[in-house]
């Protein structure tokens, strides 16, 4: 009886602790092209090396990550970049979710059900540094420490969808008042906490970071041809 009683809570421990992954056999998959590259990035000919995402992931999520989760969130953004192969192959589930709207029916569209998304973006791009920004933005704002918008209107909600940035107010958006603008005067709260927004120049992906890690934070994405501005 006992040893019955203690099998139950061990079967118990592992639902809960490792949640199972979604089952994928009743999906048929399906690729747009006919073939995948076998040449993986040439990453660390451009001076791109683990380590950059070690320091992006640690000044990223601040104190929100335990140490393993920015392990786990480094690894993966690693892999990702290096090896988009092996990436979908060892994170599928993972891979998956962070593609928005992946099997999911659109209007005049067909579902996407593209079983190597990373591999599939490096085979169209073979451009080191358009896969690597696609990439990292795919997981960053899965992991929601990225976000993206155009307009003020929608930047006021995605300013809470932010992580680490979740559960504070910020000013309402004015009326015809652009994305940049209303980071901008949002910033000024912010420091207040020694915060500050960065976005990507010239386009709409924005993150947080603190204020004494901007310089280094701003540093890291420029090796990735990212150029993130105080808006």
């Amino acid at each position: 009886m006992k040893k019955t009683v203690l099998l139950f809570f061990v079967i118990l421990y592992g639902i809960v602790a490792f949640p199972q992954q979604k089952d994928y056999t009743q999906i048929h998959f399906k690729s747009k092209l006919r073939n995948y590259t076998k040449v993986m990035p040439k990453v660390k000919e451009f001076g791109i090396d683990k380590d950059l995402f070690v320091q992006l992931t640690d000044l990223l999520t601040m104190e929100e990550f335990t140490a393993q989760e920015k392990t786990e969130l480094s690894n993966k953004l690693w892999l990702a970049v290096s090896n988009p192969q092996k990436f979908d192959f060892v994170y599928k589930d993972y891979s998956l979710k962070t593609i928005k709207n992946w099997g999911v029916k659109i209007k005049f569209e067909d579902p996407n059900f593209e079983p190597n998304p990373y591999l599939a973006k490096w085979t169209v791009t073979e451009d080191e540094f358009i896969y690597i920004h696609w990439a990292i933005t795919q997981i960053l704002t899965y992991e929601r420490l990225m976000v993206y918008s155009e307009k003020a209107k929608v930047a006021q909600k995605a300013i809470n969808e932010l992580l680490l940035l979740e559960k504070l107010n910020f000013y309402d958006a004015k009326k015809d008042e652009y994305a940049y603008d209303y980071l901008h005067r949002n910033n000024a709260l912010l420091k207040k906490r020694g915060l500050v927004i960065l976005i990507y120049n010239y386009h709409f992906d924005y993150i947080v970071c603190k204020i004494d890690d901007k310089d280094k934070v701003v540093e890291l994405l420029g090796r990735l041809k990212l150029e993130f501005i105080e808006p």
